[in-house]
């Protein structure tokens, strides 16, 4: 899917995020729990928590900017967020973890992707003037594999 040049920080994160969400989602009785637990506090930590931010924070006050946000998309991709949050936190403080908690996660993971890069961002690229799409890809996160 062809993206703005200033999105491609977040389209990036994004591909990060997929590879963590198929790996989530294949969890089975071999997938060590204690490696799933460090890779997701890593992702989250490195990247997931930043990328969060980079959308809440900079994105979308941008995008409320040139266009009403109370539409149910934006409800639904913040609901992920929080959704997203929470299962980071149980999978954090859990004692005893259960495999589907790391499917189900994948699963969340996979559609707020889509959801996002399907949905959202066209509607930012479509609402944002370029060159205040550039100043906010500024203010991004680096992503923590590749440093773009």
């Amino acid at each position: 899917m062809k993206r703005h040049e200033a999105l491609h920080p977040l389209s990036h994160h994004h591909h990060h995020t997929l590879v963590m969400a198929q790996q989530l989602k294949n969890a089975d009785e071999k997938a060590s729990i204690q490696e799933m637990t460090r890779d997701v506090i890593k992702f989250w930590k490195n990247d997931g928590e930043d990328h969060f931010r980079d959308e809440e924070e900079v994105l979308l006050p941008l995008f409320a900017q040139y266009q009403e946000i109370d539409i149910p998309e934006i409800r639904e991709m913040l609901m992920q967020h929080v959704q997203i949050r929470s299962y980071v936190q149980q999978i954090r403080s859990m004692q005893r973890k259960d495999r589907q908690i790391f499917r189900d996660l994948g699963e969340l993971l996979q559609k707020h992707v889509r959801l996002e890069e399907r949905v959202i961002f066209p509607m930012i690229e479509q609402a944002i003037p370029e060159n205040y799409l550039y100043q906010a890809n500024g203010r991004f996160h680096r992503d923590s594999y590749s440093g773009f």
